[in-house]
């Protein structure tokens, strides 16, 4: 980066002072939400900017002055532009390190905080999403054992977009909120029909240890769709804004 243009609020780097390099970057935050089932739903919150970092060298008889002036930046606290090539970041310096050899030779070292992160999600969104994901997975634990599928639900509601009041995706995801719900009360229904069903023939003891242990699993599984349907119908209310 020798010799390109790079500034710092009103202070433009020159000659030493220009860093061989700028290390920026960063992660995206996620939130994984590991389901029944092997099933992922992994919440996408937006964008977490790593620090922005670079040193060079403040030389010549301004050397003092400038380091002033940088160290000032830090003082102050204040939001200012780093640019450099075709980047700009809006930063705060969080630290500025000189190390003082003679008046005109001071190396530094310097890190900033990007204080605006491009891509960040409204705050509302994420919070949508956390309560979908939050009810997807209790909906997935309460269903378990039963042959009742939430992948495609799953799949739905993962898709950029599914909060967004009037898109394809938003229109997708309540349609799968839908189909889930038919599976649940199907298998409410079939679970209702075979508790009313269970008798044991006899009062042999095989058979009635039979029919408790079916009853105590259909009583399960009702239970579990009941729940499971509940925590489905509020995924739907909260992809409907």
């Amino acid at each position: 980066m020798h010799g390109s243009p790079i500034q710092i609020g009103s202070i433009s780097l020159q000659g030493f002072e220009v860093p061989a390099s700028v290390r920026f970057g960063g992660r995206q935050r996620l939130v994984v939400h590991n389901l029944a089932g092997g099933q992922r739903f992994v919440e996408r919150l937006g964008p977490d900017d790593g620090e922005l970092a670079f040193q060079g060298t403040f030389s010549g008889p301004n050397a003092q002055a400038r380091v002033r002036a940088f160290d000032n930046l830090r003082l102050s606290g204040a939001i200012v532009w780093l640019s450099w090539e075709t980047f700009r970041r809006p930063v705060v310096v969080k630290s500025f390190i000189a190390d003082y050899h003679s008046p005109w030779w001071i190396p530094y070292t310097v890190s900033c905080v990007v204080t605006h992160q491009t891509g960040v999600g409204r705050e509302q969104a994420s919070t949508g999403f956390s309560l979908v994901a939050a009810d997807l997975q209790s909906a997935a634990l309460a269903n378990g054992g039963s042959t009742v599928s939430l992948s495609q639900l799953q799949t739905a509601i993962s898709q950029p977009n599914a909060l967004t009041v009037g898109t394809s995706n938003q229109a997708q995801a309540i349609a799968a909120v839908g189909a889930a719900l038919d599976s649940v009360s199907g298998q409410i229904a079939l679970q209702s029909s075979l508790l009313i069903g269970i008798e044991p023939e006899d009062s042999d003891p095989e058979n009635l240890s039979l029919a408790i242990a079916s009853v105590v699993t259909s009583a399960g599984l009702l239970a579990g769709a009941v729940a499971a349907g509940s925590y489905i119908g509020r995924i739907g209310a909260t992809l409907r804004g």
